[in-house]
């Protein structure tokens, strides 16, 4: 750290003090390294992918390809021996000594190479694979270096969207395992007053109306769940889970026309939601889905001792015709 603000303190001084020679000594070494060296025709005919700047030990701009053109948003006449290729780095991996110890370890290596953010001309900071080597001139000498850095926003990007989609659909994965085995488990059995609960078959299909306003109550009750979680608010969910049962339960209707009923308005809620959030409504819609098992088990001890609701009671309360 030491080293480098020394250095950025002559820098500073001769800059000072005859801005006129710090340009002249600045293109001198452009003239003298394209004349010396033979990295200039590589840099300058290939890779426009890549962003190749070359640049004296001073931090001096001396070569800049049409790749860095793109990628950082600098025009070449902006940049070449004018800008220190420290504007090109976040300010605080410059001022923790970063690219100091970075030119330290090249000097003994050729070559280093990291995965690290980059800064554009906008101000925005982009992560890269950025590859430092030393330049030397016909006779040996070194005297500076390449940095040539790949945009990596675009692969971090797809990786993102590529892990996303394997976690949403292990998730998926995961749930419909359960909504089977839950379908299998909460099978009853085919006692007196049960078996004649589930004679009319799939709610879904006997009774499309009354299962679509089913699969809407318990898409609001899931809303009212992330609500109460989200915000700390209270809902009387238990409540109302334990009303949507009774409805279940009053339209003959059974465990697996509850896994239905869950299964689709799951569906209709994660539709174009983060997976953030298709997660949230799996997990309260698992649980909500036990507590309405637990309250229709309830509902039909309740129907088999006759000292439930009346039957015309409840079609009224579902929206039915009392007299059917």
């Amino acid at each position: 750290m030491k080293k480098q603000n020394e250095r950025q303190e002559n820098r500073a001084e001769s800059k000072m003090q005859n801005p006129k020679s710090q340009i002249d000594l600045i293109q001198g070494r452009i003239r003298y390294l394209r004349e010396n060296t033979d990295f200039v025709l590589t840099l300058f005919e290939s890779l426009v992918g890549y962003a190749i700047i070359a640049a004296d030990f001073d931090g001096n701009i001396i070569a800049y390809n049409e790749g860095a053109r793109q990628i950082y948003g600098y025009a070449p006449e902006e940049i070449i021996g004018k800008e220190n290729i420290e504007i090109l780095f976040p300010k605080d991996f410059i001022e923790a000594g970063g690219l100091q110890k970075i030119i330290d370890d090249l000097i003994g290596k050729d070559r280093f190479s990291y995965e690290g953010e980059k800064v554009r001309k906008n101000g925005e900071r982009f992560p890269a694979r950025i590859l430092f080597t030393l330049t030397r001139d016909k006779d040996g000498k070194v005297v500076g270096f390449i940095v040539m850095a790949e945009d990596l926003t675009e692969h971090k990007q797809a990786e993102r969207l590529q892990a996303e989609a394997r976690a949403k659909a292990q998730r998926i994965e995961k749930l419909e395992r359960e909504l089977r085995s839950l379908e299998e488990l909460s099978r009853p059995p085919q006692t007196t007053v049960t078996g004649q609960l589930f004679d009319s078959g799939p709610l879904s299909k006997g009774v499309p109306d009354v299962f679509n306003q089913l699969v809407q109550r318990y898409g609001d009750l899931m809303d009212e769940a992330l609500e109460q979680r989200a915000y700390n608010v209270e809902h009387n969910i238990s409540e109302g889970l334990r009303s949507l049962a009774e409805q279940i339960g009053f339209s003959k209707a059974g465990p697996r026309d509850v896994v239905e009923i869950y299964s689709s308005a799951l569906k209709s809620k994660t539709s174009g939601a983060t997976s953030q959030r298709a997660q949230v409504y799996a997990e309260e819609g698992r649980l909500m889905v036990l507590q309405v098992m637990g309250y229709l088990a309830s509902f039909y001890r309740t129907y088999s001792l006759g000292v439930g609701r009346s039957t015309a009671g409840a079609k009224e309360a579902i929206g039915q015709d009392p007299q059917s």
